[in-house]
């Protein structure tokens, strides 16, 4: 059970943040749901409350990795349990024309997210960054109270949905697949047992020397054993300058426990961060299907033709 002996989840706050969507569908009876001010104050709860686990973003399909999250994984010493992908939808509040904004609130992944569109209609205005998304529309409010001057805010498209008088545009993400893949994550047993029939695992690869080929050697592995990876990337190792570490998510075989067996006897050290499933995968594909139904039925001019059959995208 993905968060048995679990009694609370910590996740990004306050309720209605994208953070909060992703933990209300691992949210089961019994289990409530403890909102903080930032990841690293999630992540640090788990440490100290060992019936926890805490939901974070690791990834944005756009933005890319959440690094001060990505860190904490392995400074607290955390495991994966478990994966969900939501998609990303922002829409945007003003209380003016958009080429009158003077400050726009916005957390700095969704203004990086959207700032394509940002960029375009709002290039004059101040960004003033928040601590969440939710966030931003609590100041934007707060803001439109005061009648201090025009301001506007990126925002999630539920909370749009519910201060809709002020809603000045929709989807306003460069990209409409934006995607974040959100972690769940809980301090480590002394007895940790890892289940490699799930369907992904995630490691901290740090080589034990400097010398060219390391890299390449530690690819040859995985080809070896025919393993499929998802992401690669590095980041500084942080006690030594212009040093790196990998992090490496690959699809679980047969022969996954054989693959690390070799690299317990090569040249460079593993750290295994978890063995876990996508959780909430078919709600995602959902979402994206009723996307092109929409379309569909709006747009049924737009087809292309696939042989002998019309097909409508």
């Amino acid at each position: 059970m993905l968060l048995k002996d679990c009694t609370q989840i910590y996740t990004l706050g306050p309720q209605g943040t994208f953070s909060d969507e992703a933990a209300q569908k691992v949210l089961k009876t019994g289990v409530r749901v403890t909102y903080t001010s930032t990841f690293s104050e999630a992540l640090a709860k788990v440490t100290e409350d060992l019936g926890s686990a805490a939901v974070v973003p690791v990834e944005n399909s756009v933005a890319g990795t959440v690094a001060q999250v990505q860190d904490s994984l392995v400074s607290n010493d955390l495991i994966i349990l478990g994966e969900i992908n939501l998609l990303i939808e922002y829409s945007l509040l003003a209380n003016a024309e958009l080429d009158q904004i003077e400050v726009c609130f916005a957390h700095p992944q969704a203004l990086e997210q959207s700032s394509g569109f940002i960029t375009k209609n709002l290039g004059k205005a101040q960004n003033h960054f928040t601590r969440s998304n939710v966030d931003s529309g609590i100041r934007f409010l707060e803001a439109v109270d005061s009648g201090n001057k025009p301001v506007a805010a990126i925002v999630p498209a539920t909370f749009a949905q519910e201060n809709s008088k002020w809603r000045k545009a929709s989807a306003i993400q460069d990209y409409q697949n934006n995607t974040t893949r959100f972690l769940v994550v809980r301090s480590r047993k002394s007895d940790e047992q890892l289940d490699y029939s799930r369907k992904k695992t995630s490691l901290l690869v740090e080589f034990l020397d400097d010398r060219s080929g390391l890299l390449y050697q530690l690819l040859s592995v995985f080809n070896l054993f025919k393993i499929n990876l998802c992401r690669l990337e590095s980041r500084p190792a942080k006690d030594t300058p212009w040093a790196y570490v990998f992090y490496v998510d690959f699809y679980n075989s047969a022969d996954t426990e054989a693959c690390l067996e070799v690299f317990s006897v090569s040249n460079f050290r593993y750290k295994v961060l978890g063995s876990y499933d996508l959780i909430s995968r078919l709600a995602y594909q959902m979402r994206y299907w009723n996307r092109i139904i929409f379309f569909m039925n709006f747009h049924p001019h737009i087809y292309c033709q696939n042989q002998s059959r019309s097909c409508f995208f």
